[in-house]
């Protein structure tokens, strides 16, 4: 698996961290909170369960996407995400995006403690990355940004300098990964739909950041998919943004890895990539979470 060493390597140091804390009689406790219907999370949910085990941090599931959209149900929310703010025996808290139009991002967010909140999206924790007041290793910062770093760290890409374009400018992924990269002083930009020259700016790209999670299958001629025409021979690719075909259930990625093998220095695979350190992130910040809650 590509990115198992660094995987490895960080559970490894987990394990020995949670012992110290499970000594001093609290055991760090992660609840995933699945608002939205959306499969690819789920998948996701149940792999950060398994991460959870290897290290002895103990999860729970709430699956609230049975609600039916309305106030009622955005009050249930809000109502669950409160009391699990108040419950000293929940380290962390991980609201599982898309809500799907259940409840607003702004209303989650403003809610989660941010002491506990383990993705870094609350305006707190957002907040503390857009001023540069966090340290990648002791922080609660966004997960698969974090994840993308500590890949190019671990196989010594070369950010200071580099030309950055990251395709997509969410705040779950776009946006805080362009600041991560920035702080390392890449010169880092998103590009999205309404970019112009698109194409152009990537082929420039010393490194590109695929995040847009809009599969051409999908959204036809607004839809983005990374091929070899579009980067220079020798850039580092991340492959990121993936959505599940509801006709075919196939996995669609952002990437055409087959295409990029051999014209790129760098490519992360569609699985096994971005997203295992994406958990891995997220079973790190639990456990800084714990800490700081000690």
């Amino acid at each position: 698996m590509f990115a198992e060493p660094a995987v490895v390597k960080i559970k490894e140091d987990l394990l020995n961290r949670v012992k110290k804390i499970t000594s001093a009689g609290r055991t760090p406790r992660l609840v995933a909170l699945l608002i939205g219907s959306d499969p690819v999370s789920r998948t996701y949910v149940d792999l950060k369960r398994r991460d959870c085990a290897d290290v002895g941090i103990v999860s729970d599931v709430i699956d609230l996407s049975l609600l039916p959209k309305g106030e009622e149900s955005q009050s249930k929310i809000i109502d669950t995400i409160k009391g699990l703010n108040d419950d000293k025996t929940v380290t962390a808290v991980i609201p599982q995006m898309p809500f799907d139009g259940r409840i607003s991002e702004e209303s989650v967010f403003s809610t989660l403690s941010p002491e506990k909140d383990v993705d870094g999206m609350t305006p707190h924790n957002l907040g503390k990355l857009i001023r540069k007041e966090y340290d990648l290793e002791k922080s609660l910062l966004p997960c698969t940004p974090k994840g993308i770093i500590l890949l190019a760290k671990h196989y010594g890409l070369t950010i200071d300098g580099a030309n950055v374009a990251v395709i997509g400018r969410s705040v779950l992924v776009g946006e805080p990964v362009r600041k991560l990269f920035q702080d390392l002083d890449a010169t880092a930009t998103c590009y999205h739909s309404h970019s112009s020259n698109l194409n152009g700016r990537i082929a420039e790209a010393d490194i590109v950041v695929a995040a847009s999670g809009r599969p051409p299958e999908i959204y036809g001629a607004a839809g983005f998919r990374l091929d070899s025409t579009m980067v220079k021979s020798g850039a580092s690719v991340f492959s990121v943004g993936v959505r599940k075909d509801p006709s075919t259930g196939k996995m669609l990625f952002d990437v055409d890895t087959k295409s990029l093998r051999g014209r790129c220095s760098f490519l992360t695979p569609n699985t096994g990539g971005v997203g295992a350190m994406t958990r891995a992130c997220l079973i790190q910040n639990t456990v800084i979470a714990a800490e700081h809650q000690q």
